[in-house]
Parts: structure tokens; sequence; C-alpha cells
């Protein structure tokens, strides 16, 4: 029993490891190569989890070679396009000024109604308002409307407003986020003079957060915002 726990602990944390090397990207986002890997790790980790008899290290090599091998693999893409184009693909033009390439499509196995479908999830109703779509090497399609199809930005109407940012939590639930404090530039000290000017005890926020801007919003408990 002992045994096939720390199996199981050791074989998580060289798993984890190894998709840190892969990076940050969603399962839609991964490079051919990368999904691949991914489903030989699955399956190399859950052999000496599954069996006792199986030795641990039949598994760890096999992933090591693995993870070396894909960081081979992405140097080689990012030096060589050949490489980056046999491993990866390249994209492929669905849409070309709201006329559909049939032969892409074709090409690429993807039906009209998948294509709709893509299309409707980015307000679009009608190929003829987009000027291009392509389908990318991760299978994602980007689109790019023509410009009557486009939304209205404050920039088109000359309207121009100061940029906010992001919004930092500096207090959730009555906790102070002291990383968030340095993010903005600020410390504990700023905190409770905010909170001093405003006659607010820490007891009772709830919330606090602060935009790139500088704006304070703060919500207190039993309010709801």
């Amino acid at each position: 029993m002992y045994t096939l726990f720390f199996r199981t602990i050791i074989t998580y944390i060289l798993l984890v490891g190894a998709m840190r090397f892969m990076g940050k990207r969603q399962l839609g986002e991964l490079e051919l190569s990368e999904l691949v890997i991914t489903m030989l790790l699955s399956e190399l980790a859950s052999i000496p989890i599954a069996d006792n008899t199986i030795p641990l290290t039949f598994s760890l090599i096999p992933i090591i070679i693995l993870i070396s091998l894909e960081i081979i693999i992405s140097y080689l893409v990012i030096k060589s396009r050949k490489v980056k184009k046999f491993i990866g693909g390249s994209p492929s033009i669905i849409i070309s000024k709201g006329k559909l390439c049939k032969k892409e499509m074709e090409k690429d196995r993807l039906s009209l109604d998948e294509l709709m479908s893509q299309l409707r999830l980015k307000d679009i109703s009608d190929i003829s308002d987009v000027e291009y779509a392509i389908l990318e090497e991760n299978g994602q399609i980007s689109v790019i409307p023509k410009t009557h199809a486009k939304t209205v930005t404050l920039s088109d109407l000359n309207i121009y407003k100061t940029e906010k940012g992001i919004i930092h939590t500096i207090i959730a639930d009555g906790q102070i986020s002291d990383f968030n404090l340095q993010i903005i530039g600020r410390n504990r000290k700023w905190l409770f003079n905010q909170l001093k000017k405003r006659k607010i005890r820490l007891c009772d926020v709830f919330l606090f957060s602060v935009d790139d801007a500088g704006n304070v919003n703060i919500v207190k408990n039993g309010e709801t915002k």
C-alpha cells in the first residue's frame, strides 16, 4: 500500500514538472506534437501505478525521454520554418473576402456546419461579412470581419477614456493580499490609510480592489454589488 502511494506521488510530481515544461497553453491550443506527447505521458504514468510488479523506472525514463524530445522539437520549431510546418502544419484560409475556399475546407476536413458554428461563436451569422477566416495550426479559427461588420469602438466615435487596466483584489473577505499590494506599488500603510479615510475597519471589508488607474472600489460585509 505504501509502495503504491509513493509511486503515485513520484509519478504525479514528474508529470506536473513535465507539463510545466510544455508551457501554459490550454488543451485546445496544444500543437500536434504536444498533444501526442501528452497522451503518451498519461499512458506511461498509469502503467506503474496500476501494476506494482513493473519497476517505476520503466515509466520514469520514457517520460524523461519524451520531455527531452519535446524540448528539442520546440527549439527546432522556433529555429526552422520547415520543421514548424512539418510538425504543426500551416494555417489555411477558409474564407477569403467573403467567399468560401471549398478546397481548403475539404483538405482540412472541415464541414460547413462546423465553420458556421465557429462564426456564430464570434457573433457572425453571414459568411459575406467575413473578410478572412483562417484555420490556425492549433485548430482554432481566426475571423477578421469586414469593416461594416466590425463592432463599433469608442475610438470610432472619437471618444477617448482613461485606460483602467485590470482590477487588483487587495482585500477579499477580510484577507489582505500583500502580493497584489506589491504589484500596484503600495504597502499596508497605504491600505490602512485608505480605510481610515473612509472610516472603515478591516474586519468590515468584504472586497477592496484597485484598478491600474488608481480607482478604489470597496464592498463592505452585508452589501450587495
